[in-house]
């Protein structure tokens, strides 16, 4: 191609800011039909191994088949039932809080004006942090994924028929993959890692949800159910999820017992999803998603702008396939995959590919 008919370079960026518009365009408006696969789908990526566990023991497949589905289905509808109580109940009381907070605003301003303190500040202070708001945005959060939960013949449909595609796919995948196709090698390691931080995600955000629940308990804080709850499904988001999560009962804490409930809540919760976090998660993954920082806050901000509240807890997933599979897929776009990577990758060693078949094997 000769230089006269090369596309200039700013109409390239141009173009694909373009069509990076309409993409989302078309994914926000689809919002509901893409949360609905995408849960679907990493629900099947982690319980496909149970599948065919049950088969390598000589279970027969549709005996295993419908065992898996009713695994699968009693963890979702428990969850499913404790939010909806919970939420309910939260939604039910929040105008109380929300009325005790005011209560607490003007006794701590008419105490600090009894002193000759101007309270201008820190009436400043408290719209800005606005205890109430944040408590009502939960409740709009958790709101918001029971409603793409509601969508759960939908996912469940998605569901039977992804996990029945999961029986014979592997062995297609391998065919394809001795043959040379160096992307589904990249598509089955990407899903390999995806599956492995959930799988790890679930049970060490299920354990730090019940000891949170526990602790709350114990404190007597209110709706202890609904913030272990809170606990686990913000474990999903890495290192910003559990500071996230004791906000909330911390709040609750302040407005019931006073300031050291409300201490004793928040150091608890720090110690325990702090713990998971930095100790717990980093031995059984290993290295990890390998991403930057930014590109975690960066990717739970940006996918709960496009698809909503499950935007925020599958998005680390959805940017980590995106850049496995989309930018370091493309040599010119490397760059870009190395520097939301937490460390450098290292380079594809020999032997890899063959690693992978007799994986998937």
């Amino acid at each position: 191609m000769n230089d006269q008919t090369k596309i200039s370079f700013t109409l390239r960026v141009v173009f694909a800011i373009a069509v990076l518009g309409l993409a989302l365009t078309f994914m926000r408006v689809s919002a509901d039909m893409l949360n609905a696969l995408i849960l679907a789908w990493i629900i099947v990526l982690v319980a496909s191994p149970l599948l065919h566990w049950l088969r390598s023991k000589g279970v027969p497949t549709w005996l295993a088949f419908g065992l898996t589905l009713v695994a699968i289905l009693a963890v979702s509808l428990t969850l499913i039932q404790f939010m909806i109580i919970a939420v309910n109940k939260f939604a039910e009381a929040l105008p109380t809080y929300i009325t005790e907070f005011e209560n607490l605003v003007a006794s701590v301003e008419d105490g600090l004006a009894s002193q000759g303190i101007n309270t201008t500040n820190i009436n400043a202070f408290v719209d800005f942090i606005d205890p109430a708001k944040i408590m009502e945005a939960v409740a709009d959060f958790l709101v918001g994924l029971l409603g793409t939960v509601s969508s759960f013949i939908l996912v469940a449909l998605l569901v039977v028929f992804l996990m029945l595609d999961s029986i014979n796919v592997p062995a297609k995948l391998v065919e394809e993959i001795k043959a040379g196709n160096k992307y589904l090698k990249r598509l089955f390691q990407t899903s390999n890692t995806v599956r492995k931080y959930v799988f790890i995600t679930t049970v060490v955000g299920l354990a730090t949800g019940l000891l949170d629940t526990f602790w709350f308990i114990l404190l007597g804080v209110d709706f202890a159910i609904l913030w272990g709850i809170l606990a686990f499904l913000l474990s999903y988001i890495p290192s910003l999820g559990f500071w996230l999560a004791a906000i909330p009962p911390t709040i609750l804490a302040l407005l019931e017992s006073g300031p050291l409930t409300a201490a004793l809540v928040f150091f608890g919760i720090v110690l325990i999803n702090g713990f998971a976090e930095n100790v717990v998660k980093p031995k059984y993954m290993g290295e990890g998603l390998n991403l930057s920082p930014f590109a975690v806050v960066f990717s739970v901000i940006f996918w709960a702008a496009i698809l909503g509240p499950l935007g925020a807890i599958l998005g680390v997933p959805m940017t980590l396939l995106f850049k496995e599979l989309v930018l370091e897929a493309d040599p010119q776009n490397q760059w870009i995959a190395k520097l939301m990577s937490s460390t450098r990758k290292p380079v594809q060693q020999k032997g890899e590919g063959e690693d992978t078949v007799k994986e998937m094997e």
